[in-house]
């Protein structure tokens, strides 16, 4: 008897889970196993579906000494266990409402009936416990345990006579745990696997969607303006995958395409995602407007808003080839990863275009807060010279127009330090003129360095603080200008031979906050806005003179200034 019993457990625990592994094809049974949905819908999907497997279970159960003994604990508390209370509750209810009218003559119908109820109240309870426990197997054979043993309390308690039931549970209880714990175990296996697989297809999609979005990265610098980089883009996304035709678009036209060519417009569903920002979905042929999209729109489409920020700028969609409908889960969730990278590009690139546009502007200020005093010294020097020396003072104009054309026409974002450095000798050429002479410059630096690329005006105004603040008399002005390149930096140094300065004074100088120096402050914040702190200036002081120095990233310059 008891290996024929064990037997037929296991025939009826076969079938349980070949009914598992078929309800898991089924979207609201993956939705509730997934953890991605638990509403109530699914919830009693859920709980229909397990009632019918406890049917089942009852109709291919063996009969001992009157009773029909099976594996209804498996369906009805495993329903509890994955669809909570109401899930648990429903199989139950079902369950035990047929195994009670399935064989009303049986002195255990009533008391299995039920017993078939609370096995659905223990899996609802342990639901609660299951997600945090470590030990889940153990934890499902305890659950199955439990569900036996109340059902053991109902048949005391209901059934009659009370020696025919403790002979039944002799028989019956050891055989019924333990294939049923196996059968617990192995049901939540199926599940278990069904997530696994679920989370290996995101992780694949996740994948795909960043490689792509990695090699269309040097194409979307430009944001959704340059419509060759955009094709490019769109045959990158084609190419990468399978069966798909690609259209980007910008708020009024269609940017790029690769496959099937668009036709003049808007789609209908890129209109509705522009004014809705809500991604549009059709997997149903039946409802496309096929004369308004590509031909390969007639299996279906997936259109996804492309944002910056909170904004819409753009959608991106997703069309199959002829005879290749779209899937329901895998290319919809695709689409969305790839149009977040891609949005995430866009709106980094927007940030990016709006820093690069406040240093403009900063750098415009700056330009404007040249020194007029200087201008107007400069004129009053040549003004003097207009009679006495005619031949020093057109040179002077001459030097003058073109100090202020580098001064107030540079665009670049970087210059060569030879064109830096020869608005530094027009500046002192000038100086010269108005201090008769009293200027001494000495210069070194290697002549490769000539070439090396940094922002504009940054020697100029630390050389003008020299000749305003070093020197020893108004006739002796001394100033070094040293360049030298060490490890991946190229340093900065220049140095006059005045007094230096007081300690309160250097401690100001020395704060990247402190505004009361102006030009020394502006070339400290454009030096840390675009290279950080390690090229913040670096003021030193003593008795014989002061010194400014400074350093920039050889390989990072070259890679930022460099022409394309």
């Amino acid at each position: 008897m008891s290996d024929s019993l064990l037997a037929s457990l296991f025939l009826n625990i076969s079938l349980l889970l070949c009914a598992s592994a078929f309800l898991t094809e089924f979207k609201s049974t993956r939705k509730v196993v997934q953890n991605r949905e638990n509403d109530l819908g699914c919830q009693i999907i859920i709980g229909l579906l397990f009632g019918v497997m406890a049917c089942l279970s009852t109709y291919f159960g063996v009969d001992v000494q009157g009773a029909i003994v099976n594996t209804r604990v498996v369906s009805v508390a495993g329903a509890g266990l994955i669809a909570g209370p109401v899930g648990g509750l429903i199989a139950g209810g079902i369950g035990g409402l047929h195994r009670y009218l399935y064989n009303q003559s049986s002195f255990t119908s009533l008391a299995c009936g039920v017993g078939t109820v609370w096995f659905g109240v223990v899996g609802a309870v342990a639901q609660h416990y299951y997600s945090k426990t470590r030990h889940r197997k153990i934890y499902l054979v305890a659950v199955t345990i439990i569900g036996e043993l109340f059902q053991v309390f109902w048949l005391l308690l209901l059934a009659r006579p009370l020696s025919a039931v403790i002979e039944l549970e002799k028989v019956i209880l050891l055989p019924k745990i333990l294939v049923n714990s196996v059968g617990m175990v192995l049901m939540f296996e199926t599940f278990n696997r069904l997530r696994q697989n679920h989370t290996d297809e995101l992780v694949q999609y996740q994948t795909r969607a960043l490689y792509i979005a990695d090699q269309c990265l040097p194409y979307l610098r430009e944001g959704l303006h340059n419509h060759e980089n955009l094709s490019v883009v769109s045959d990158i996304v084609r190419n990468n995958t399978t069966g798909y035709h690609v259209l980007l678009t910008d708020c009024t036209t269609v940017l790029a395409y690769s496959g099937a060519e668009i036709l003049e417009g808007l789609p209908p569903s890129v209109m509705e995602c522009l004014k809705t920002g809500a991604p549009q979905i059709d997997l149903h042929p039946k409802k496309v407007e096929v004369k308004q999209l590509p031909r390969c729109a007639a299996e279906g489409f997936i259109t996804m808003p492309l944002r910056a920020g909170e904004a819409v700028i753009g959608t991106m969609t997703l069309l199959p080839d002829a005879g290749s409908p779209l899937a329901a889960e895998s290319d919809v969730h695709f689409a969305t990863t790839l149009a977040k990278f891609f949005s995430t590009i866009l709106e980094l690139n927007n940030v990016d275009y709006q820093i690069k546009l406040r240093h403009q502007a900063e750098f415009r200020a700056f330009q404007a807060q040249i020194n007029p005093h200087f201008f107007y010294n400069t004129l009053n020097t040549i003004s003097a010279f207009c009679r006495t020396k005619p031949d020093e003072a057109r040179r002077l104009l001459c030097t003058l127009a073109d100090y202020y054309r580098h001064t107030l026409s540079v665009n670049e974002e970087f210059v060569t330090l030879a064109s830096e450095l020869k608005n530094v000798q027009n500046y002192l050429i000038i100086t010269r003129a108005r201090f008769e002479d009293a200027i001494h410059l000495s210069c070194e630096w290697p002549p490769e360095a000539e070439e090396f690329r940094l922002p504009p005006l940054i020697i100029q105004p630390l050389v003008e603080n020299a000749v305003r603040h070093g020197g020893t008399t108004v006739t002796d002005r001394r100033i070094h200008i040293r360049i030298w390149p060490e490890n991946d930096r190229m340093w900065f140094s220049i140095r006059d031979e005045g007094h230096g300065f007081p300690p309160e004074v250097l401690k100001d100088l020395n704060d990247p906050e402190n505004k009361r120096y102006s030009g020394l402050f502006n070339v400290s914040k454009r030096l840390l806005s675009e290279y950080g702190s390690e090229s913040r200036l670096r003021v030193e002081s003593t008795p014989n003179g002061s010194t400014v120095k400074f350093s920039l990233p050889i390989e990072t310059e070259r890679e930022r200034g460099a022409p394309a």
